[in-house]
């Protein structure tokens, strides 16, 4: 495959026309639509850049396409060198789970881990927030609080986890033990995903916790 443009850290077009987004990472978010850069997401831009410093090619192992239409990957330098690996490695990216596992999952939970422990890149800076007593913003997040409830309506294919704050969880049923999932009342927990603020959803008779956070894999919710 020949890239064209490079957009951020994770998301780049190829030559064909087809926009990647890279399937197991989040990179912080460059400056657009009048909204400033996210901390060290110019870095993750340049460092892809400078990974494909000389060559036009990539390899690539598609996964699909998400709600975008975009094509969902795993990217690869031409010598096989995984391009998440290398950006997880440098803590300029977040390590993602997504409902189908991939191979590259424990892998990339390594190097993520090592990166926060040196807390290098992303992990140089405050990359957790508390529920209860942190300002959330929308946009991809990894929160810390306690589970209060667990539900799951009937003909509905979501658990639904309701935290000590502002914020429930959405998690498909098919991704996640039910019995492990109800242990968790109780505990405090670290969950990554995708922050939808619901506050217009507030206009009728019931009420709803401002915060929404979908998660699509067991993993994305870590017992502490």
């Amino acid at each position: 495959m020949r890239w064209d443009y490079i957009a951020d850290g994770d998301t780049l077009w190829l030559k064909d026309g087809r926009k990647i987004r890279f399937s197991s990472i989040n990179t912080p978010e460059i400056a657009h639509e009048k909204k400033p850069a996210e901390p060290f997401g110019d870095e993750a831009a340049l460092t892809l850049r400078q990974l494909f410093s000389g060559s036009r090619k990539l390899k690539l192992q598609v996964v699909g396409k998400d709600h975008h239409g975009r094509v969902l990957a795993h990217p690869f330098l031409m010598d096989g060198r995984s391009i998440e690996s290398l950006l997880i490695e440098k803590g300029l990216g977040y390590q993602l789970f997504s409902e189908e596992r991939d191979p590259y999952r424990d892998c990339l939970k390594q190097q993520e881990a090592q990166a926060r422990k040196e807390r290098i890149g992303i992990w140089s800076k405050k990359a957790v927030f508390d529920i209860r007593a942190d300002r959330l913003k929308p946009g991809f997040q990894i929160l810390r609080g306690e589970v209060v409830k667990v539900s799951s309506p009937k003909k509905n294919d979501f658990f639904w986890v309701e935290m000590d704050g502002p914020v429930v969880i959405r998690i498909p049923r098919s991704s996640v033990e039910t019995n492990w999932l109800k242990s968790l009342v109780g505990k405090r927990v670290e969950l990554r995903g995708w922050l939808v603020d619901r506050k217009n959803k507030n206009k009728g008779s019931r009420q709803y916790k401002r915060w929404m956070i979908g998660i699509y894999s067991q993993d994305g919710i870590q017992r502490l």
